[in-house]
């Protein structure tokens, strides 16, 4: 029978093979770069085969390593998770979350404590940023990305429910003295524009046959910067309603052509695959499942409603 490698042996290759150097992954096992140099070298001696292509200081899989990677990654987990069941079953656990700026501040940060009231062995730590977490270094367990993800190696990816994007504005913009009541309406008023966005001013006008001036309004990086633009009246925007929902329900916003507009994905939830065991994150996604389900529901009836009201109109 073939011997079995060390822990520190797996550990060292693990670390290697996901961060692609073993400069990096003494770093993160606090070992010298010769230390995993020579754990990768016996592992390699011992099976007789080469599990690493060594170009300069970086390093990539052979395609056996790379078989053997996703083995071994998966047994590590399994190890790890069994030893914090044991180590911290009456400790708090940590949970990481990594989200865009907009759909953290407008509707992840008020629907955590909700989260954190039914795990509460498991306290939340939110990090806001518009670039995708780097998931392989250990910075968050979970990050929720603006768009479409692809789907790589030990990543998964998996996409939120579609969103409807609609038109929203002050109450005094919507019914002042340049009311809105039809899209033609919006030839003279200005238009707040998200310059990190999935369906532009410009695709609008498109889909209602209108030109448009998008020379007017303000212009913003980020959904929660024009959102807060539209609330002080400077102009009209148009974003997910999931962001402009509790602004729309307190009065602050409203929606002058409803709830029409397109459905597009707009944003994906992406995890270490190998990770998923952990209990921490498969709670965490399946709350998040729950929630945005719940929530697309709740839109799916005021669309209906919606629908039925401009019907009334028109009859």
């Amino acid at each position: 029978m073939t011997a079995l490698p060390s822990i520190r042996a797996i550990q060292s290759f693990v670390a290697a093979s996901r961060l692609g150097s073993f400069l990096e992954a003494a770093a993160q096992l606090q070992l010298t770069p010769s230390a995993i140099s020579h754990q990768i070298r016996l592992m390699e001696e011992d099976l007789g085969e080469k599990l690493f292509h060594r170009i300069g200081r970086n390093v990539s899989l052979t395609d056996i390593g790379e078989r053997y990677y996703r083995d071994l990654a998966e047994a590590l987990s399994i190890i790890e998770h069994a030893t914090n069941e044991v180590s911290r079953r009456n400790s708090v656990d940590v949970l990481s979350v990594g989200c865009v700026p907009s759909l953290a501040s407008l509707w992840l940060m008020p629907r955590l404590p909700m989260f954190e009231e039914l795990y509460p062995n498991i306290e939340t730590r939110l990090l806001s940023s518009s670039d995708p977490a780097k998931l392989n270094d250990g910075s968050v367990d979970v990050d929720i990305c603006f768009g479409s993800v692809p789907k790589l190696g030990s990543i998964a990816a998996e996409e939120f429910p579609l969103e409807t994007i609609v038109v929203a504005c002050s109450p005094e913009i919507a019914s002042g003295e340049k009311a809105i009541r039809k899209p033609s309406d919006l030839l003279g008023q200005a238009l707040i524009r998200s310059e990190h966005t999935l369906y532009s001013w410009h695709q609008w006008a498109k889909d209602h046959n209108l030109e448009i001036d998008l020379t007017r309004g303000p212009r913003f990086r980020d959904a929660f910067m024009s959102i807060a633009a539209a609330v002080e009246g400077r102009g009209v925007c148009l974003e997910s309603y999931r962001l402009l929902e509790r602004d729309v329900e307190k009065g602050n916003l409203v929606l002058p052509f409803g709830m029409t507009g397109p459905n597009m994905g707009c944003h994906s939830l992406t995890y270490v695959r190998s990770r998923l065991r952990s209990p921490k994150i498969s709670a965490f996604k399946a709350w998040l499942e729950t929630v945005w389900t719940d929530d697309r529901q709740v839109v799916e009836i005021i669309q209906s409603k919606s629908l039925n009201d401009d019907r009334r109109r028109m009859a």
